[in-house]
């Protein structure tokens, strides 16, 4: 791991990276699916409050940054969809330190997602395949613990990952997308469209932009105003020019903003979509083809291939406004967020910068950033 950490050492270790430590490791000891389901188990219970909360106040230097028409953050890590599909750990999740939360992917009607075993690790590659195939408890339910949760505690900026159930034909996708907007449009700040996931069949040909702009039309038409709280979540596995005339799409219907990127689609070992350490040189390639086309101008948050506070400083100097991890919970423990809020800041602090924001899209004006 000391490779991905070129500037950022972690100091001694305390009760809290030992805890975190051992629960890591016993959890990796059973099979992936059970291994989340005991760690959903244990988020839910509030086992972990004890340990407190991590401030990023002890720091020196400000990670302070902005998602436009979501919040102000006061760090720019948050937890990617996937690893909360059904609004059941959230409370859990804000306790570990996570300043925006997304949940999902969820769909209008509950489906039971690919057969198992379909979450499968690769331990010496930092990464994840999974082909859960949208497993969740659909909208209703999800919106209703949602609004609990929320009724409990604060939970801040919270995301709405939406997207088709299988047995819907591409023809009623549309559909299915705005009633997921309906059931959480008084209950979350921001919607992400997943259009890119390779485990559920021939979605991903709607990342087109005749879909987009229709999609654009039907929102804006069943809920207006709303369409500036939609996110598009792109894979990593177009062509460029197919990628760039997309982004184009989403910049002129004037959605929200874009994350990049989704899993990498394979065959072998396992067929699924993989994410971690391999995902991480596709996803920042797509930040720098998106700012090619927007300049700065349409909103990104990274996501793919972020294990260290160094991955967040490559995400956000090509033009990340925030950034988004899973597989680093899974791999760095549950106390992940300290650890990688510290990283960043020691990479910030070796490079003389006060201030976080002041390097978002750096890399497209230093040169010495652009080295490889």
């Amino acid at each position: 791991m000391q490779d991905l950490l070129p500037v950022a050492q972690l100091n001694a270790r305390s009760l809290k990276n030992i805890f975190g430590d051992f629960g890591t490791s016993f959890l990796r000891s059973m099979p992936p699916e059970f291994a989340h389901s005991m760690g959903m188990l244990v988020l839910k219970s509030g086992l972990l409050n004890f340990m407190g909360s991590f401030s990023d106040s002890i720091l020196d230097v400000s990670l302070n940054t902005e998602v436009p028409g979501v919040a102000s953050l006061k760090q720019p890590l948050g937890i990617a969809a996937g690893f909360d599909k059904n609004a059941q750990a959230l409370i859990g999740l804000k306790k570990l330190g996570f300043s925006f939360l997304e949940l999902g992917t969820v769909t209008p009607l509950p489906q039971n997602g690919n057969p198992k075993p379909r979450l499968f690790r690769q331990k010496h590659q930092l990464a994840l395949i999974n082909r859960m195939g949208f497993n969740n408890h659909g909208i209703e339910r999800v919106a209703r613990r949602l609004r609990a949760s929320q009724q409990k505690t604060d939970l801040g900026p919270v995301g709405v990952n939406l997207g088709k159930n299988k047995i819907t034909s591409l023809e009623g996708a549309i559909e299915d997308y705005i009633q997921g907007i309906l059931a959480f449009e008084q209950c979350c700040d921001y919607f992400v469209i997943n259009i890119s996931s390779p485990n559920t069949p021939n979605l991903r040909k709607l990342a087109d932009p005749a879909f987009l702009k229709e999609l654009a039309e039907s929102i804006s038409l069943r809920s207006p105003n709303t369409l500036k709280k939609v996110w598009i979540k792109l894979d990593p596995d177009m062509s460029k020019k197919i990628f760039q005339s997309t982004v184009e799409c989403i910049a002129s219907e004037k959605y929200a903003g874009i994350i990049l990127t989704n899993t990498h689609k394979i065959d072998v070992p396992q067929k699924g979509g993989q994410s971690g350490h391999p995902l991480a040189i596709g996803s920042s390639q797509c930040l720098e083809w998106a700012y090619q086309v927007h300049q700065g101008q349409l909103p990104m948050i990274g996501c793919g291939g972020i294990l260290s506070g160094f991955d967040i400083f490559h995400k956000m100097i090509r033009g990340a406004c925030a950034v988004q991890i899973y597989t680093a919970l899974i791999y760095r423990g549950p106390f992940v967020v300290e650890l990688l809020l510290r990283e960043l800041a020691a990479e910030l602090k070796s490079r003389k910068i006060k201030y976080l924001t002041d390097i978002i899209g750096k890399y497209y004006e230093d040169p010495r950033l652009q080295k490889k």
